[in-house]
């Protein structure tokens, strides 16, 4: 009797070691293929996190999201992570989308006043506006 609870004791750290070693090592989610979840605009976004950040976090937070809107920033002084402010109605808030630094050629073509569209995994709103990370432009 004690052997066969050893032997079962045995499997399941054998089991649970191998799902951990699988969830240890597994590929972060790539948001660049990944589907979109939430279609939204900037200004829509903002106005949705401003009248409720807990209920907005729930609806949005770390999902893939196409926001669309007009640039009114570049910010190209960290070439890690190139980042796009859009425009929302609030003059001191915008929705920051972050890019790697593979698209920094992509994010240097832009101008303020464009009109474009953004994919990336939303991260919340902190004192600026909304964060995006793991941005692309999509068409």
């Amino acid at each position: 009797m004690f052997k066969k609870i050893l032997i079962t004791v045995f499997i399941f750290i054998i089991l649970g070691g191998a799902v951990g070693f699988y969830l240890w090592n597994k590929p972060p989610r790539n948001i660049s293929t990944a589907p979109v979840e939430v279609y939204i605009s900037a200004v829509e976004l903002y106005k949705a996190y401003a009248a409720n950040e807990e209920a907005s976090n729930a609806k949005y937070l770390a999902k893939v999201i196409a926001v669309e809107g007009t640039v009114v920033e570049l910010q190209l002084e960290n070439e890690e992570e190139p980042t796009v402010a859009l425009a929302t109605e609030t003059e001191d808030i915008t929705v920051r989308c972050g890019f790697k630094k593979e698209l920094l050629p992509d994010v240097k073509a832009l101008k303020p006043g464009d009109k474009i569209k953004i994919k990336g995994k939303c991260d919340g709103l902190d004192m600026f506006g909304m964060v995006f990370t793991q941005c692309t432009l999509t068409k």
